[in-house]
C-alpha cells in the first residue's frame, strides 16, 4: 500500500459518488458526471450485443479463411464451463488454489 492509498483510506473517499470529468471530441469538449461502472463482460454488454445483432438481422458470417459461410441464425450459443473442482496457478507458477 502506498502514501496515496493510506491518503484515501483516512479521508474516507467513496469513488462511486465522486464526479469524473472527461475529454471528449479529440479533447475540445469535456463531460462532466458521476463515475458509472464498467461493464464490459457482464449482463449489460451482453443484452447490448444481442440487441445489436437482433437490428442486423440474419447475417453470413465467413469462417475457415472466408471458403466457407455460416448463417447468424445457426450458429450455436457457447456452452459454460462449470470451473468448480479445477485449480488455477498463484504467485510466478509455482503455488496452486482450487476453485
Amino acid at each position: 500500500m502506498c502514501n496515496y492509498d493510506i491518503l484515501l483510506i483516512m479521508t474516507g473517499i467513496d469513488f462511486k459518488d465522486t464526479i469524473v470529468v472527461r475529454s471528449a471530441n479529440k479533447g475540445t469538449s469535456t463531460i462532466t458526471g458521476p463515475a458509472k461502472p464498467s461493464e464490459f463482460m457482464g449482463k449489460q454488454n451482453k443484452t447490448s450485443e444481442e440487441e445489436r445483432l437482433n437490428l442486423a438481422g440474419d447475417l453470413w458470417i465467413m469462417s475457415a479463411k472466408g471458403t466457407t459461410k455460416i448463417k447468424l441464425s445457426e450458429m450455436e450459443e457457447p456452452k459454460k464451463a462449470d470451473l468448480k473442482g479445477y485449480y488455477i496457478s498463484t504467485g510466478k507458477g509455482t503455488g496452486r488454489i482450487k476453485i
